[in-house]
């Protein structure tokens, strides 16, 4: 077989678009029909009711999906892993994405198996009604342009990320097409600029944005015990042995980037009722403790979080471990931490080679080490890719449960 990093280079090349670039920050949606798309761009909406249904069934748990109609039951919220930063999300019965790219899309041949249990096609036939932009790189936006596009979804990001994503409909659609994007943040606004209580989402959530740090590295950090983390720790050797390789199934559907790419959201959405369950998600993880160390008071006086999902792997894993996730942990005092971003950059493997229990191992220690008690640890659901990716029932939460009651020092987000 060929060795998968050759072929995802091959497979990720940038085209050279020389489409003109739309800028509007939102714009009617123009369909596939009208479309004069790039060469190798797929079109077209969802393949049928039918392979909607079976692929919400699949994203969030075929006793959770109406056979009949694809509606999702309201009284759970529900997030699937589909890789990197990528998940699939159903609450208050609102289907939407988080971030937009599959790794290893690939075509394989038969009879070996596709390590990524999902792809672009079954992004479509999910049929999100939202798509959110974390921010804008290419492993976590190449395929939102081109799923709001066919399915008439709508985008949130900053002003920047909207930019970007009407440069990738015209890239890949033609001239004159666009995508819904809204923009939560206006176009340069500093770090720690948040804008609350949104009314974009509602009556079903309730949404609150902050614009926080891109992953970055720093010196180690003297003021804790050394705990760096090499990127390739607890690889599985046996790999390319498991799973096949092959060609990227759309090599063409890639992002144009941009200026914002290290623009980062994070995002806040909030169940209305007696307990307000607050779901919060980050895709990058920035040392904010040098670099923006404003953000420490925002996110201490952040509304309550019941469960965050947030980045792990950054460039200062070598030196500082996941000191940086750890301090999100600290200030924002989730009840559940689950972690992303662990799997594509650096190509970590799951359970068999070691590295999940390696990386989580490594977060657990990096929250004693930052000064978390252990009674004050939240529940860490660690995810293991590729055996965790589309597995609702990991990711399955109750908002009614007794568990998400606030207190007086963590209030519930405003949410009216």
């Amino acid at each position: 077989m060929t060795p998968r990093s050759s072929t995802r280079r091959a497979g990720k090349t940038r085209l050279a678009l020389a489409a003109a670039a739309a800028t509007a920050l939102g714009g009617v949606l123009a369909g596939p029909a009208a479309a004069q798309p790039a060469a190798g761009i797929p079109t077209g909406g969802p393949t049928s009711l039918a392979a909607t249904v079976k692929a919400r069934q699949h994203m969030f748990g075929f006793e959770n999906v109406n056979a009949t109609t694809g509606d999702v039951r309201r009284d759970r919220v529900i997030a699937s892993w589909l890789t990197t930063t990528t998940f699939a999300v159903a609450a208050n019965g609102k289907v939407f994405m988080m971030d937009g790219f599959i790794n290893d899309d690939d075509v394989v041949t038969p009879p070996a198996r596709k390590r990524t249990p999902t792809g672009l096609q079954e992004l479509v036939d999910l049929k999100p009604e939202w798509i959110f932009v974390g921010h804008g790189h290419a492993d976590h936006t190449d395929y939102v342009a081109n799923v709001a596009y066919r399915t008439g979804a709508t985008i949130f990001g900053a002003a920047e990320h909207c930019a970007q994503m009407q440069r990738d409909a015209v890239a890949q659609f033609g001239v004159g097409q666009s995508v819904k994007c809204t923009s939560v943040l206006a176009a340069g606004v500093p770090i720690g600029t948040k804008a609350m209580n949104l009314p974009h989402l509602k009556p079903a959530l309730c949404l609150n944005v902050i614009r926080h740090l891109h992953g970055a590295a720093t010196p180690a950090d003297t003021t804790i015990p050394p705990n760096g983390i090499e990127f390739r720790a607890g690889e599985d050797p046996r790999e390319f042995d498991l799973w096949g390789s092959g060609p990227a199934a759309y090599p063409n559907v890639r992002t144009t980037g941009g200026p914002g790419g290290d623009l980062n959201i994070l995002y806040q959405f909030i169940v209305p009722g007696p307990r307000n369950f607050s779901l919060s998600i980050y895709d990058s993880v920035g040392p904010y403790k040098e670099l923006a160390p404003n953000l420490i008071t925002e996110f201490q006086a952040w509304p309550a979080t019941d469960v965050l999902i947030g980045a792990v792997s950054g460039a200062n894993n070598p030196t500082n471990g996941m000191r940086d996730a750890a301090i999100y942990v600290r200030d924002m005092q989730p009840k559940v931490f689950v972690p992303s971003h662990h799997d594509e950059s650096q190509r970590r493997r799951g359970a068999a080679g070691g590295s999940g229990e390696t990386w989580k191992r490594n977060m657990l220690t990096s929250m004693t080490n930052i000064g978390i008690p252990a009674a004050q640890q939240p529940e860490v659901r660690w995810l293991n890719d590729p055996y965790d990716y589309v597995r609702p029932s990991l990711l399955t939460f109750d908002p009614s449960s007794p568990r998400w009651t606030k207190t007086a020092a963590r209030p519930s987000a405003t949410c009216n």
